[in-house]
């Protein structure tokens, strides 16, 4: 039996997505080798439940975009792989550069944002929250983009949901 779609997602049907770092990491990890799921620190705190709900979410979407900054934060946190598997995981990471579409703001245009006290990367997720839906874990921004009535989903809440 099918399962319904949560009404978390269905209010955002037919915007883009943009996952922010440490899901897009959890995600292109997943990808590169399943089994850094349970070896990679810095997926440390992810099942595959969680890797199987994420995948699951972002079929509702019609697409998949990032931003530089995601990128970048993406790019640092897997510099933690071991040092053998670091050019593997170079090459596989250009290949995702090759197919994901990237939303760019000048980092001068983000920093006058109310919302760069968020960071950098956070306040660029909030200027394209307008069109774009942000599924997160990052309460203060998934607060903040909630408060202004923008478009996000904390993955914690649809974790939560799945739980019931």
């Amino acid at each position: 039996m099918k399962r319904a779609m949560s009404p978390l997602i269905k209010r955002y049907q037919g915007k883009p997505a943009i996952v922010d770092t440490n899901l897009l990491l959890l995600l292109w990890c997943a990808d590169f080798d399943p089994e850094l799921l349970g070896s990679f620190k810095r997926l440390s705190s992810y099942s595959l439940e969680d890797l199987g709900l994420l995948r699951n979410t972002l079929k509702h979407f019609p697409a998949l975009r990032t931003t530089p900054h995601v990128l970048t934060e993406v790019s640092n946190l897997a510099n933690s792989l071991p040092d053998w598997r670091k050019e593997e995981w170079a090459e596989f990471f250009g290949g995702k550069l090759e197919v994901i579409p990237e939303e760019w703001i000048p980092a001068k245009s983000i920093a006058a944002e109310p919302s760069f006290f968020l960071g950098l990367t956070d306040a660029g997720l909030g200027v394209l929250a307008t069109s774009h839906v942000i599924i997160t874990m990052d309460f203060p921004l998934s607060n903040y983009l909630e408060t202004m009535r923008l478009n996000v989903i904390n993955f914690n809440h649809l974790r939560a949901m799945q739980w019931q």
